[in-house]
């Protein structure tokens, strides 16, 4: 009997107090089955493990800044009408902005109880004045309201008095309402009075981290908690107050919300999703429908953050243009040095979808246009137009790469020499051009006006190829181009050609991203003219002229000789006979 009381006993204890559960420095560790049935105060934080399971049929409430952490296979159960309550929790209320009366922001209060006149005293939050803001109070024009807290005379009347606010953004904060009466004063924090169209504002004492399972059912109740969850929530027939918005940080996470109400929050958004987030939320059409407060809070936002799209090169410069949940979609960006361009509009985030508090979607549709996408393959003279995709659909990838799309990938057929087996001669000889025959293929699906340089294999140095060699190559063809190669060393040699790959690729040097690359000849033999095979031919037709310009000369100097000669002779015939005579 002892024996069965004993064991009675322990297992009141084990599902009664959270402090049964592994303790480490301060923590409440759960890492088994374990079940909460009495009120409790607690002050700690509390890690459930990958094997723990905490189910919370009592009410639970945290009196000091604490986090509940679930690890993935972890689970946290609230059932049979039980509470998870922070005591310090998000009091004040701020504006959402807007101005006409159906929708402007309002507290409502209790004059209905009190006898007389009262005198309302609205007092702001701590650093957000009053100025510039305005206070409307039935048929009565605004009154603009001023410091740090406003009175206003509020006449008897038979029901409660709405007040409506406005001012810049959202302003006013209001952090609680005094109302001085003929039977004393009463003071409310904000939003413990009814309101309509306004945010929470103000910091949760208590946040779930969650990796594992949050189930909140049976009629339980989240009181100003900051959720976070990255795997699977369940909400059914249960109450989330002050709460939200619940965030689901992946897009492996899940949210199911039936029988439910939801009211509280501090965005203009119950929950916020990642782009593929399961969001299942109840309709009245099935009877699961759940009950928000106002039209003016939607169900859920989802976000993307650091969208990237990729590009081959830098300096792309394309813009988005469609319809964004919020609006007009119109961005205008370029690609950075790294080839990618962060997408954003708010902060490191887009709105990609709302689910309204109608009950209606909107989601973004839009497109992605190429403005200028140019490189060395590609320049506005050549003719060829921007590479990239004319129009391609905005996605909710977190990563859209576009580096294949409508851009050329250049490849080498074949390389070689061209070698004249017509001639007795099996070698090439130094000095002497030799044809090159080079085939290139294009198979991207845009044209590429690209050169190609070539290099001796064996050395390294520099071919004597004539120059760069310019090729225009259209999609889906292969071109064959012909060049020569002169070279002055003798031995085997190859001929390795590479094609100059655009500077403004990402790591052009290494880049592979429009293909290109090299390619080598079969290594041939160069040889010097032997002396063997020296012609004399030019040599003697040289020394010809010289003896025939040799004997010209002769013969000419030869003749004025003999001229000069048959002139004295002839002088001195004509002499003798003249003495003769005489």
């Amino acid at each position: 009997m002892k024996t069965g009381f004993a064991s009675i006993l322990m297992i009141l204890v084990f599902f009664t107090a959270p402090t049964v559960a592994d303790n480490h420095q301060g923590d409440i560790i759960i890492d088994e089955i374990v079940e909460w049935t009495t009120d409790q105060e607690i002050n700690q934080n509390i890690h459930i493990t990958n094997e723990g399971k905490l189910t919370i049929s009592s009410s639970i409430t945290f009196s000091s800044t604490s986090t509940i952490i679930i690890d993935q296979g972890g689970e946290l159960r609230l059932i049979g009408s039980s509470e998870l309550i922070s005591e310090k929790r998000a009091t004040s209320l701020k504006t959402l902005g807007i101005v006409d009366e159906q929708n402007r922001s309002k507290i409502i209060i209790p004059s209905s109880i009190h006898n007389g006149d009262m005198n309302v005293i609205i007092m702001s939050e701590e650093g957000a004045g009053l100025n510039g803001s305005k206070v409307y109070l039935g048929d009565m024009e605004p009154v603009l309201m001023s410091g740090m807290n406003f009175s206003l005379n509020v006449p008897e009347t038979q029901g409660d008095t709405v007040l409506g606010f406005t001012g810049y953004g959202d302003f006013p904060i209001i952090k609680s309402i005094i109302l001085e009466t003929e039977t004393g004063n009463f003071e409310y924090k904000a939003n413990e009075l009814p309101y309509q169209n306004m945010l929470l504002h103000g910091d949760n004492g208590l946040t779930i981290n969650s990796a594992g399972k949050i189930e909140i059912i049976e009629n339980s109740t989240l009181h100003g908690v900051n959720v976070i969850s990255s795997s699977e929530m369940i909400i059914k027939e249960g109450v989330i107050k002050d709460s939200c918005p619940i965030i689901l940080t992946s897009d492996d996470a899940s949210l199911i919300i039936q029988n439910s109400e939801i009211s509280g929050s501090k965005e203009d958004h119950y929950v916020q999703s990642q782009p593929l987030t399961n969001i299942e939320w109840g309709t009245s059409e099935d009877s699961t429908a759940v009950s928000i407060k106002g039209n003016l809070i939607d169900r859920w936002e989802r976000i993307i953050s650091d969208q990237v799209i990729i590009f081959d090169s830098e300096g792309v410069h394309f813009s988005i243009t469609g319809n964004s949940p919020n609006g007009a979609l119109d961005i205008s960006k370029y690609s950075g040095s790294d080839g990618k361009s962060v997408i954003n509009t708010q902060g490191n985030s887009r709105v990609i979808e709302i689910g309204w508090a109608n009950g209606e979607v909107t989601t973004e549709n839009a497109v992605i246009s190429i403005i200028e996408y140019r490189t060395a393959w590609n320049i506005e003279s050549s003719g060829i137009n921007n590479y990239g995709p004319m129009n391609f659909e905005l996605t909710w990838d977190k990563e859209i790469d576009l580096t294949s799309i409508n851009v050329p990938n250049i490849e080498w057929v074949a390389l070689t020499v061209n070698i004249d087996n017509s001639t007795s001669e099996e070698n090439l000889q130094t000095g002497v051009s030799q044809q090159i025959s080079a085939i290139l293929a294009n198979r991207g699906s845009a044209s590429a006006n690209l050169y190609f340089d070539c290099n001796i294999t064996e050395t390294g140095m520099s071919a004597d190829i004539g120059g760069y060699q310019n090729v225009v190559i259209d999609a889906g063809e292969e071109v064959e181009v012909y060049f020569g190669w002169r070279n002055n060393e003798p031995g085997t040699l190859s001929l390795t050609c590479e094609v100059l790959t655009p500077t403004q690729l990402i790591d052009y040097e290494n880049s592979q991203a429009f293909g290109g690359g090299t390619m080598s000849t079969e290594p041939v033999l160069w040889e010097e003219i032997s002396d063997e095979s020296f012609n004399m031919i030019p040599i003697l037709i040289v020394i010809i002229i010289i003896m025939i310009s040799a004997g010209v000369y002769f013969v000419h100097n030869l003749s004025k000789n003999a001229e000069e000669t048959a002139e004295i002779l002839d002088n001195y015939n004509k002499s003798t006979k003249n003495e003769e005579e005489n």
